[in-house]
């Protein structure tokens, strides 16, 4: 039966899968970064609005921050700067605003 050849690495060099499992590691989760209070505010957010706000008719199941909270608690919690939205429909507003696919940042 035939096998496969061993592929060989420089020390240190890692594979995609690799380097995407470092990544996860390092990376915080949203409930470590929001905590129970957001989830809660998220959660009553979305029974409250459950079609996405962007127009598009769907379910929603992100809520989004209107205007960007750069940490401050004052604008996290302000149930007037939230907004359900879906999943691509959040991708596409954030990528627009953040500066994502060559996108200029605003």
């Amino acid at each position: 039966m035939p096998t496969r050849r061993p592929v060989h690495r420089p020390i240190g060099v890692q594979t995609a899968a690799e380097r995407r499992a470092t990544y996860d590691a390092r990376r915080p989760s949203p409930s470590r970064v929001y905590g129970w209070r957001w989830q809660k505010l998220r959660a009553a957010y979305l029974a409250a609005h459950p079609l996405c706000e962007c127009g598009c008719g769907y379910a929603a199941r992100v809520v989004d921050h209107r205007t960007p909270h750069n940490g401050d608690p004052a604008l996290i919690y302000n149930w007037h700067n939230l907004q359900a939205m879906t999943k691509p429909c959040h991708d596409r507003k954030t990528a627009a605003r953040d500066g994502g696919f060559g996108n200029p940042r605003r």
